[in-house]
């Protein structure tokens, strides 16, 4: 299954049933396994969701269960930059759609980018202006604008979104808002006011490898950006610092502290040769990496602790389920797939036992 350049299948929640936390480790439950040894997916079961589209982007779940998604469907195609306005679409654990976030009640021009949800389902979304100002809008559960806060550094396009619980942002992307290669991270008060930028030895080797042309380091579909960072991914650990992937067939995942400092970094191996780490979630003491085969949605997901030792590791038989996870969920896997009419399904899995 191939990957477009503006959608994808997504995982939306994942689960280890029963998982336990012991001294920072989650301990293995009877039939898991250290990584390198995969375990299968079996089928749970399917719910129809009442939304016809393509799914776009990298999806989010809050501590009820509910999943967010944003769809490109036929009317938002025709418009111009459309994928930029779509709303963000809460759906419920039983398929039905809950709420509808949408950027531009907010800021009518403002291009909409990465989203956040907390546990408690109050969701924020990063974007940019025309003359390059980048904003986060929050919303209301039921989907209000309840506020928006300006940064005060701008010039950059904010492909990851992050909000501590005591309320600074954490953003990543790149500068420039053509075909800017370096990356830029930085964390924010809960004004917008900087706190500290943040640029690793890593993020500069993988500007200097996109502008010399490196293909592992440039997107497939255009001539812009750095995959290194666009195709990365964040989340927020149970520990309260944010888990900053930047996507390598080896997985490195920037921790990050609410103040703007890396309090550590992880390297993580992928499962199998030709994998490459694009998706990252977290679950109690945890958290979950989806590797993807290059330009595919398929591939492995590889659960390790806070300190990057690995836990188990997953894949599915089913080749409509993909490898990018979402978050940890008690009962489960959960998926959202797509049929060739763009009919949308709510797929759920679990661990298959040995």
């Amino acid at each position: 299954m191939r990957l477009s350049a503006v959608a994808v299948s997504l995982l939306l929640c994942f689960a280890l049933p029963g998982n336990q936390v012991k001294g920072g480790t989650a301990a293995l439950e009877k039939g898991q396994t250290a990584a390198g040894d995969a375990m299968g997916l079996q089928s749970k079961g399917s719910v129809k969701v009442p939304l016809v589209g393509t799914l776009v982007g990298k999806a989010r779940c809050d501590d009820a269960g509910s999943m967010y998604v944003r769809f490109m469907d036929d009317e938002t195609s025709r418009v111009h930059h459309g994928i930029t306005k779509i709303p963000i679409e809460k759906i419920n654990r039983d398929g039905s759609v809950a709420a509808s976030f949408r950027i531009i009640a907010a800021l009518p021009d403002i291009s909409g980018k990465d989203f956040f949800v907390s546990g408690d389902g109050r969701v924020y979304q990063a974007g940019f202006m025309p003359d390059g100002a980048v904003y986060v809008a929050e919303f209301t559960p039921r989907g209000a604008v309840n506020s928006n806060v300006r940064l005060s550094s701008s010039g950059f396009i904010p492909y990851q979104t992050l909000v501590f619980p005591s309320g600074e942002f954490l953003l990543s992307g790149t500068t420039g808002l053509s075909n800017g290669r370096r990356p830029f991270t930085a964390v924010f008060d809960p004004r917008g006011r900087l706190i500290k930028e943040i640029y690793e030895p890593e993020d500069e080797d993988s500007r200097l490898r996109a502008e010399a042309g490196d293909r592992d380091f440039l997107p497939e579909e255009v001539n812009a950006g750095n995959t290194f960072v666009w195709r990365g991914d964040a989340a927020l650990g149970s520990d309260g610092n944010a888990y900053l992937l930047r996507a390598g067939s080896q997985a490195l995942v920037y921790v990050i502290s609410a103040r703007g400092d890396v309090v550590g970094k992880l390297r993580i191996d992928s499962p199998e040769p030709g994998l490459v780490a694009e998706s990252i979630k977290s679950g109690p003491g945890t958290i979950a990496i989806g590797f993807l085969h290059r330009g595919m949605i398929t591939g492995s997901i590889k659960v390790v602790d806070l300190q990057g030792a690995p836990v188990a590791t997953y894949v599915a038989d089913d080749p409509r389920v993909p490898g990018v996870p979402g978050c940890y969920l008690h009962g489960g896997f959960a998926f959202l797939v797509e049929d060739g009419e763009r009919n949308i399904q709510l797929l759920t899995f679990e661990p298959k036992s040995r």
